[in-house]
């Protein structure tokens, strides 16, 4: 009895500790993805201001600034102006465009796109006081840094990009607004998504040490023992699914994705010999392989259509922001290589890293098989899925450079036995050659 209850005393400290390191596991998490995503969101948003004045300076016809103050609207002025509200229109989170020419009485409106208070040519805008440490390089024709300022006009991120004549001299300056308010929306929403994630882990944790424990209790009874542990393991793979079903609803373009891509890595792992133990650990790893993509800003990771470099970027980073999610998880330390390792490539050509072959750990070679064949081969709101033979070339194709040649080889003898074609497949689907399908829409 004695005995019993230093046991159950042991056991309770145990599970105290293990709820400890999991809060804290949890905190770090959380105030690591919290500071990357805020950092993120304001260095697109500071891009896309920065951006946006410089199309405006770049429209405007410099010499002509003067001649339409003095003189007033031409045909020169009113293109320019469709111009500068197309830039407004068109540029994601953009609230105010406008071009002043800036003198010591004020501010001379040159143009302004401002849908419901717009500004005449040749209006004067008073400067707001807030304003007045601003004026000495305005009215010198200087480069600008970025300004956020709460005034008259609200809670704004400001960028002025001079505008040259001819002659070299400033004659006015372009002027972007996006709004402050619009940005703390954004990062509340992601903040959001992330808490929840943080919760479940936090729970999941809890759950898992208070399994543990209970496990411990029951050390004298082996086949009661044997019996939790599959319980464990169900818990643990249903916690993992959780995880990627939040992951999917993140990416409004690839439902289900995470689901098809485990499926068809335990396929293939089965194909290639694998023992049950590895293919069910290979199943959970694929799951959780686009966690990285929790971080990606909702206007990046759905955007339909192709991507630019830059969001390309982004998107690829979802590896390394897979990592550093899945990093700290000791308990389940394997669940880190296919979030990192998934879009490396047997030629060198992948990333993060650039490996080769070999280099490359094996579920992230299989990974990459399945992850490439579930890009091609299931339907987006934007396109239907692509011709299942034209997806089979497309990964037989591929063996050797972009793919691992024997994991493609056994995605060959599962064609031939039917194992991949859909249920509701009676042929047809797109035969569109593409040539980048991550950059398409990367998955």
């Amino acid at each position: 009895m004695e005995k019993q209850k230093v046991n159950t005393s042991r056991h309770r400290r145990l599970l105290v500790l293990w709820v400890i390191l999991a809060v804290v596991m949890a905190t770090a998490i959380t105030a690591t993805s919290v500071s990357i995503l805020s950092s993120q969101i304001k260095q697109n948003r500071e891009q896309t201001v920065t951006g946006a004045a410089k199309m405006a300076a770049k429209a405007i016809n410099a010499d002509l600034v003067n001649s339409w103050l003095k003189n007033g609207k031409d045909a020169d002025y009113e293109q320019s102006f469709y111009m500068l509200k197309d830039i407004l229109e068109n540029t994601p989170h953009l609230k105010y465009l406008y071009v002043y020419q800036i003198r010591e009485d004020g501010c001379h409106v040159v143009f302004d796109t401002d849908p419901e208070e717009p500004g005449s040519l040749g209006d004067l805008q008073e400067f707001d006081e807030s304003f007045s440490k601003y004026i000495p390089t305005l009215l010198e024709g200087g480069e600008m840094d970025i300004i956020e300022s709460n005034d008259s006009f609200g809670w704004l991120m400001t960028r002025y990009e001079p505008i040259f004549d001819s002659n070299g001299k400033c004659v006015a300056y372009a002027g972007a607004d996006i709004s402050m308010d619009e940005i703390t929306q954004s990062t509340t929403r992601l903040v959001s998504i992330i808490i929840i994630i943080a919760v479940v882990f936090l729970a999941a944790c809890i759950i898992i040490g208070l399994k543990m424990t209970i496990d411990h209790h029951k050390a004298d009874e082996l086949e009661r023992l044997r019996e939790q542990q599959q319980r464990d393991k169900q818990l643990i793979r249903e916690i993992i699914e959780s995880f990627a079903k939040v992951i999917d609803m993140k990416d409004s373009y690839t439902q289900g994705h995470s689901f098809r891509v485990a499926q068809y890595t335990e396929m293939l792992a089965r194909e290639l010999g694998y023992d049950e133990e590895t293919v069910e650990e290979y199943h959970n790893i694929a799951l959780m392989h686009d966690i990285g993509k929790i971080s990606i800003p909702d206007q990046v990771l759905n955007k339909p259509g192709k991507l630019t470099d830059e969001e390309f970027d982004i998107i690829k980073s979802h590896t390394v922001r897979g990592y550093d999610v899945l990093n700290s998880i000791s308990l389940m330390p394997e669940l880190v290589v296919g979030a990192e390792f998934h879009h490396e490539r047997p030629d060198g050509k992948g990333y993060p890293n650039g490996l080769h072959k070999g280099e490359i750990p094996r579920v992230a070679q299989i990974i990459a098989v399945a992850d490439t064949f579930d890009a091609m081969y299931s339907d987006r709101p934007y396109r239907k899925r692509m011709n299942y033979e034209k997806a089979v070339s497309i990964i037989r194709d591929a063996a050797g450079t972009q793919l691992t040649s024997d994991v493609v080889d056994a995605f060959m003898r599962l064609d031939e036995k039917g194992m991949l074609r859909a249920e509701d497949d009676n042929g047809g689907g797109s035969t569109e050659d593409i040539s980048n399908i991550h950059k398409k829409q990367e998955e």
